[in-house]
């Protein structure tokens, strides 16, 4: 991923929003792996249809991990995960990413 694809989402996520302004809010976390973790809080925005990014980025600066779970492999919070067969999970863990990957690409 790069910056240009962040200022992309920022614009899809947050048409009517100053996206320096939006930026600026994802600034608030500067943690480890910062820009995957910006556009998890921002996949995480779009399905939740919020008007700020900062109750996710609150969340990122207490644990990153969080909402890259969130964001990135929903699915495999499932309750029922740990019953699963391990060909089910592996079914869970590809339908996971190709929703991402599908988030990512429009």
């Amino acid at each position: 991923m790069t910056p240009a694809k962040l200022l992309t989402k920022i614009g899809q996520v947050f048409p009517d929003a100053d996206p320096a302004d939006i930026q600026r809010q994802l600034d608030g976390y500067a943690g480890p792996e910062r820009l995957r973790v910006h556009l998890a809080i921002l996949k995480l925005c779009d399905e939740d249809r919020r008007d700020s990014p900062l109750h996710y980025v609150d969340t990122a600066c207490q644990d990153h991990r969080d909402v890259l779970m969130w964001a990135e492999s929903p699915q495999q919070l499932r309750p029922d995960w740990f019953s699963l067969s391990v060909t089910d999970r592996a079914k869970v863990v590809k339908a996971d990413r190709q929703q991402y990957a599908r988030w990512l690409a429009r």
